[in-house]
């Protein structure tokens, strides 16, 4: 299958901070002129940050990278997802994602089984939900693991809330091949994990997204119609010392992804099938600092890009993603240098 050139690669940025500073922050990274603002279900709700960044911007595209799908359920996600659509006049993306088995049933309670399968009828369900509300008609979706079958108007928004934009484009995360192919078949777009490599986008991830689009059977669609976004660690400091911390971060960083088994693929596409299996060993033992040992130099420069300037850390990310994405962000496991980061981005958008 042809892939075709991407075109050029937007630069984004992911947000972490508390609903208290986020008006502040989200304003600040359009005035920068970021892409895109990217928020993430970790210890806060990925959602209410980014209805006060569509308050206080006003061309930034807002998403969530990722909420956590199998953590709610269809009608829930298409509520939320029209609100912000409708309150950011278009420029929200409902980004998903499943998390893993011990996450969805003992964090938070909820049923785990097939997750390719249930994330391919979590999406077309939600996007049924939004069908009834758009053409105020009946609510009839019957999948395998998600039913909608009733809907009053009472519970109906206004479709001429979203009429002028439609409802929000769905994007998913995955590493997997079978994830990876239902993103290619239901969804507008795809969140690639840090943890990938270039050659892992290239040799397993987009092959994926393109098996999913031949199922999907839309003519006419190509795979570089499908949104992709990667977030590469960055390694970047003012002197030696700050890269040398930020480094000691990033490996921190991998060594933990890497204890994860569904992340394992990319180390055995990168002759270290072994590593994972003795990070998770560790982690179940608490040997955290212990784990970074396992990660080397040669794997730490396949998944991060080290930055000495900005012109050097922009060509090298070009070189190695321009081909294979659409968006871009700077995953920093660490508190970098704002101004930096800032130089990384003007550099970025300069090289395009």
């Amino acid at each position: 299958m042809d892939f075709g050139n991407m075109g050029a690669v937007l630069i984004d940025v992911t947000l972490t901070t508390g609903l208290t500073a986020m008006a502040a922050e989200a304003a600040e990274a359009e005035g920068a002129g970021y892409a895109g603002i990217w928020t993430f279900e970790g210890a806060h709700d990925p959602f209410l940050p980014l209805l006060l960044a569509a308050e206080h911007t006003r061309e930034v595209t807002l998403g969530t990278s990722i909420a956590v799908a199998f953590a709610r359920n269809p009608m829930l996600l298409a509520n939320i997802g029209w609100d912000l659509q409708a309150y950011s006049g278009g420029r929200f993306i409902l980004g998903l994602g499943t998390q893993i088995k011990p996450h969805i049933t003992r964090r938070f309670g909820m049923p785990w089984s097939s997750p390719a399968a249930r994330m391919r009828d979590m999406v077309l369900a939600v996007r049924a939900i939004w069908q009834s509300w758009q053409e105020r008609g009946r609510l009839d979706y019957r999948g395998e693991f998600y039913q909608n079958t009733l809907m009053t108007p009472m519970f109906m928004p206004d479709p001429a809330e979203v009429s002028a934009f439609g409802p929000p484009p769905i994007w998913l995360a995955g590493v997997g091949g079978q994830m990876t192919e239902v993103a290619g078949e239901v969804a507008d777009g795809f969140m690639s994990h840090p943890f990938c490599t270039p050659e892992y986008l290239a040799q397993v991830t987009l092959p994926a997204l393109g098996r999913g689009l031949e199922k999907s059977g839309k003519s006419g669609k190509t795979l570089a119609d499908i949104h992709i976004h990667h977030s590469p660690m960055v390694v970047i400091g003012c002197d030696e010392a700050e890269l040398a911390r930020a480094r000691a971060a990033v490996r921190k960083q991998l060594a933990f992804y890497g204890s994860t088994p569904a992340y394992w693929p990319i180390l055995e596409l990168h002759g270290r099938g072994e590593v994972g299996p003795k990070l998770k060993e560790l982690s179940k033992q608490g040997e955290w600092d212990a784990m970074t040992n396992l990660i080397d130099d040669e794997f730490l420069d396949a998944a991060a890009v080290t930055v000495t300037d900005a012109d050097q850390g922009a060509r090298e990310l070009q070189e190695r993603y321009g081909d294979l994405v659409h968006r871009l962000g700077f995953n920093t496991p660490y508190r970098p240098d704002r101004g930096l980061l800032a130089e990384l981005r003007t550099a970025c958008v300069q090289a395009r």
